[in-house]
């Protein structure tokens, strides 16, 4: 990576922030508050939907609680505008072309937004239902607030961060960290260590709830590592076709 201009993009950064900074907050601000706001009728809903009451041990645990969960769902809301900001970075290191651009930007989107919903309707609920079937009649479950919030927020924002896997792969390659011809040689090792991710971050130790997992990750890796190839098969390819149609026509006289 090149220092100068890393230290270039934070320069612009920072200009747009003394000219934009007072309407960001504000908008951050007020985004934050909305969900502060409807976050009770929201885990009321979670309430609902697990058939589980929610209880707290402490006087400060609702407002702690209420506050982090605010700041996971504004995060998620404005995850598009913070990828924007992620992919112009990357874009100002490797110079992507405008194509590759919109399509890291949309694929990254639809793989964060996947990721969660992946987690919310298949993760959790197994999870979820998985954890309290070990209640008898003399235990009853009684799940804390801000447990609930902490174990929520970890396994959505896990999820929809790892589903991001194809794209970091890509940007690895175009830093030439990584060779993805080199890396897919890898495959049973990356297997392995994907089914150890799997097995640390799926809430249940099944073998069920850890393919639910592993196999879309691995699925997803298979899927960098074509990317990747294919954005080097096309600078490639760029390069060649960039070379002056006079040099070519010289060459072509000289034999």
């Amino acid at each position: 990576m090149n220092s100068k201009k890393i230290a270039q993009f934070l320069k612009g950064f920072l200009k747009l922030w003394k000219q934009k900074g007072f309407l960001i907050i504000f908008l951050l601000i007020t985004i934050y508050l909305t969900f502060f706001w409807l976050s009770p009728y929201i885990l009321k809903y979670f309430q609902t939907s697990y058939n589980q009451k929610f209880i707290f041990y402490s006087v400060s645990e609702p407002l702690v609680s209420l506050l982090k969960f605010s700041l996971v769902l504004t995060f998620i809301l404005l995850f598009p505008f913070l990828w924007y900001f992620l992919i112009s970075f990357f874009n100002f290191l490797y110079s992507f072309k405008k194509g590759h651009f919109w399509l890291f930007y949309i694929l990254g989107l639809f793989l964060f937004y996947l990721g969660i919903v992946f987690c919310y309707k298949v993760t959790l609920p197994f999870g979820i239902k998985f954890l309290i079937s070990f209640k008898t009649e003399k235990i009853e479950p009684a799940i804390s607030l801000g447990h609930f919030v902490n174990f929520f927020s970890f396994f959505i924002l896990a999820f929809g961060l790892i589903f991001e896997l194809p794209l970091f792969i890509c940007f690895l390659s175009m830093g030439k960290i990584i060779n993805p011809s080199k890396l897919g040689n890898y495959r049973k090792e990356i297997f392995f260590m994907i089914v150890v991710i799997a097995a640390l971050v799926t809430p249940t130790p099944d073998a069920f709830n850890m393919s639910l997992l592993a196999i879309p990750l691995y699925i997803l890796f298979e899927l960098g590592l074509f990317l990747s190839k294919l954005i080097q098969k096309s600078e490639v390819t760029s390069n060649v076709s960039n070379t002056p149609l006079e040099d070519i026509q010289k060459e072509q006289k000289k034999d």
